[in-house]
């Protein structure tokens, strides 16, 4: 039993770095993929408590990047679960909005020699990024790779058979900065966007330039996105745009582990 006068009242005092009073934006972009879970309750909390600790805002985006998996409704239903919370974003806004912005870029990173367009089999990309292997389209043409791009973005058989990668690293012991893919062909409308584009940008892509974009100071980010942090500052530099602050936190599978299992060491 707790003495009276010993008990101390919750506080969380948690801070964001280099946060300015009435500077603070935030986002939470979930993939219009399926229902609000508690994992995105906790990201959807945490945005919201440091964009009002802060007194800035906080963005609601919906990153629909791939029109196999996302429906008008799962975006409904996520709105309406987040107000249940207790949570209203002072804006909304979708990837796709920045579709037309997204395509320069990636057409600028092919023109600098940052990208370049691959049919490598997808088993035999993923062996070679696992072996730290060149693909063999790595030296390929700036010419070559924009009307593969090209090809992509029609949607025609042949822009099926490719990708565009990011020309990042061979072998970088952090795998995640070994030329990842940023752009790839899905011959399928998009519920917004239609058929203008049939190549759509990759979550690792569209994030960070996005956030830049859309005046993000802090991105909040479970810590299994770690090893990916220094691929979306690596986006951030090679297009020249503003960099915002990333904050790690624990993602909430660990969390619950820590619940299952109270007496184990959860590192």
């Amino acid at each position: 039993m707790i003495s009276q006068g010993t008990a101390k009242k919750a506080d969380i005092s948690l801070d964001l770095p280099g946060a300015y009073d009435g500077q603070v934006i935030t986002r939470f972009p979930p993939e219009p993929s399926g229902y609000l879970h508690i994992g995105h309750s906790k990201a959807a909390l945490l945005n919201r408590f440091f964009a009002d600790k802060y007194h800035g805002k906080m963005l609601l985006r919906f990153d629909d990047t791939n029109p196999l998996k996302e429906k008008s409704e799962f975006e409904e239903s996520i709105t309406e679960d987040l107000a249940l919370l207790g949570i209203k974003a002072d804006a909304i806004s979708h990837t796709s909005d920045w579709f037309d912005e997204l395509h320069k870029l990636a057409i600028q990173l092919i023109k600098s020699g940052h990208a370049y367009c691959d049919d490598t089999p997808q088993m035999q990309m993923r062996d070679e990024r696992m072996k730290g292997i060149a693909s063999g389209r790595r030296e390929s043409s700036v010419e070559d790779s924009l009307k593969r791009f090209d090809e992509m973005t029609l949607g025609t058989d042949e822009g099926t058979r490719w990708c565009l990668r990011a020309k990042m690293s061979v072998d970088d012991p952090n795998k995640a900065m070994r030329d990842t893919v940023i752009y790839r062909c899905v011959k399928e409308a998009h519920h917004r966007t239609g058929t203008k584009y049939f190549s759509y940008p990759t979550y690792d892509f569209a994030c960070p330039v996005v956030d830049s974009l859309e005046g993000v100071t802090h991105a909040l980010r479970t810590n299994e996105y770690r090893d990916r942090n220094p691929q979306y500052f690596w986006f951030i530099d090679a297009l020249n745009l503003r960099a915002p602050h990333i904050w790690d936190f624990s993602c909430v599978s660990r969390l619950m582990a820590r619940i299952d299992r109270p007496s184990e060491s959860i590192g």
